[in-house]
């Protein structure tokens, strides 16, 4: 009877020394983790590493939300300037529409329309008054410019904008009759879009 009393208080003995062991190892871990990661973030928002700014949690926090803050005012700022210069501004856009597959005289209608641009109306292109814009209509998200303009080839359309809304323009009809002479296609987009700029402000 005592030496089984003997086996048993002996084998409760081990298991709570394994038990301890094994308590005491898992410990060790768990300050070292929770510490961790405030190290890099207090040297990230520039506070220095001395034993003052050890127990850091409560300066982390707020060092960390901070940038946060200077990152959606500055994405408010970046968002309001385009709108705000967008609706102060005229402009006259010459877009040139084409579709996927090209054929010399699509080729050679761009070419001449934009090079007319920026050496016949270079000043009006570099202020941003003139914008030249090179449209495949066969794109999904330049679709709807097939049914605004009727477009049933490629065309040469000068449009004018106030306040980011179209409001005038015109089809150029006869480039494809003036592709062959170079010169007389390329007066004929300067007169037309010219005619345009001279009546915006």
């Amino acid at each position: 009877m005592k030496s089984a009393v003997t086996v048993i208080l002996l084998v409760f003995v081990a298991v709570s020394v394994v038990y301890l062991v094994v308590e005491g190892r898992s410990r060790p871990p768990q300050p070292q983790s929770d510490t961790a990661p405030l190290e890099p973030s207090v040297a990230a928002v520039g506070e220095r590493p001395s034993p003052e700014n050890a127990p850091a949690p409560a300066r982390a926090a707020p060092g960390e939300r901070q940038p946060e803050a200077n990152a959606a005012s500055v994405a408010e700022t970046a968002d309001a300037l385009p709108q705000d210069a967008a609706a102060s501004q005229r402009k006259v856009i010459g877009y040139y529409f084409h579709r996927s597959q090209r054929c010399r005289k699509c080729l050679a209608m761009e070419a001449y329309a934009e090079e007319a641009l920026r050496e016949g109306l270079s000043e009006a292109m570099e202020s941003g008054q003139l914008e030249w814009l090179a449209v495949n209509v066969e794109e999904p998200e330049h679709e709807h410019f097939v049914g605004e303009y009727q477009l049933v080839a490629s065309a040469l359309v000068v449009v004018e904008t106030e306040r980011g809304k179209v409001t005038r323009s015109k089809k150029l009809e006869r480039i494809w009759d003036l592709v062959d002479r170079r010169g007389d296609f390329q007066q004929y987009v300067l007169d037309e879009v010219g005619s345009y700029l001279e009546s915006t402000p």
